[in-house]
């Protein structure tokens, strides 16, 4: 379905290591020490043109979305010029994205994407652009294998499989014009390391395919790894307001590249959120109700 779309392009980006600083006005009272959070740094994307950017992820991803709004808002000067459109789809890592066109899982997350926000008639797209920037979190889960496909951090196999799946999801959501996509992989998650944790690895291989409409993501694994069990809930494996908070900045670091401001990421932490009322909202939103 051909759209004219914008692209924007970017120049190489460089590994930077950036202090967050938990200020003792902090929302979160876990948050005691400063995060460090290496992620990429280059020029951003935003812009100051009117845009949407679709995030693409799992169940830890529920809140995390609005809270980037937030900053983004602040970012340009309390004005709504970028806007983050929420897609994810609990309990569907990559496998279930590139799955057979008619299967169940195939409606519930590419079908579901079109439906909602990127077919003919989107149902919950409003008034806001077509997506042309796409932010994927994501997980080789049930890739080939329950835990996923890379075993050991020199399982170079396992990590062109995984590189293959990951390529394959991008692939799906370009048709739909989107030229600009952010692959990051999942946060720690404690039952299924290494294998979460060597999703990088496939990641890192599939950067190395030169696909010019993929790009890299922040590295969301380290610093929940290095704040695990304080920036999770109660079950060890979905982020608390910490957590959420941690993946927030990281993706606006990223969107941001040299343009990020210490201010818009002092005030997103200084913010109180109910991240379980935020959760409810959005599947609520996503059953149209």
């Amino acid at each position: 379905m051909p759209r004219t779309r914008l692209l924007y392009r970017l120049s190489g980006a460089v590994a930077a290591s950036i202090v967050v600083f938990s200020l003792g006005a902090c929302a979160s009272p876990h948050v005691a020490a400063p995060v460090a959070l290496s992620i990429p740094v280059a020029p951003g994307v935003l812009d100051g043109q009117d845009k949407s950017i679709l995030v693409n992820g799992y169940s830890t991803s529920y809140a995390w979305p609005d809270m980037l709004q937030d900053m983004l808002d602040d970012h340009a000067g309390g004005h709504r010029t970028y806007h983050v459109i929420n897609s994810v789809i609990g309990g569907a890592p990559v496998e279930s994205w590139v799955a057979d066109t008619g299967s169940r899982d195939y409606d519930r997350t590419i079908g579901s994407l079109e439906r909602d926000f990127l077919g003919p008639s989107p149902r919950l797209l409003g008034s806001v652009p077509l997506p042309t920037i796409a932010i994927c979190q994501q997980s080789l889960q049930l890739t080939f294998d329950r835990r996923g496909p890379v075993k050991t951090e020199s399982d170079m196999a396992g990590a062109e499989l995984g590189a293959d799946a990951i390529q394959k999801l991008a692939q799906r959501l370009h048709v739909y014009g989107i030229d600009r996509i952010y692959i990051a992989m999942h946060i720690y998650k404690k039952p299924v390391e290494p294998e979460v944790g060597n999703e990088r690895i496939a990641l890192r291989r599939l950067l190395s395919r030169g696909i010019p409409y993929i790009y890299e993501g922040p590295d969301v694994w380290t610093p929940t790894r290095d704040t695990f069990p304080k920036s999770y809930g109660d079950d060890g494996l979905h982020p608390n307001e910490m957590g959420m908070k941690i993946m927030a900045e990281s993706w606006y670091r990223t969107l941001a590249g040299r343009d990020a401001r210490d201010d818009v990421v002092r005030r997103m932490w200084n913010r109180n959120y109910d991240v379980d009322s935020m959760m409810h909202h959005y599947l609520a939103w996503r059953r149209g109700e």
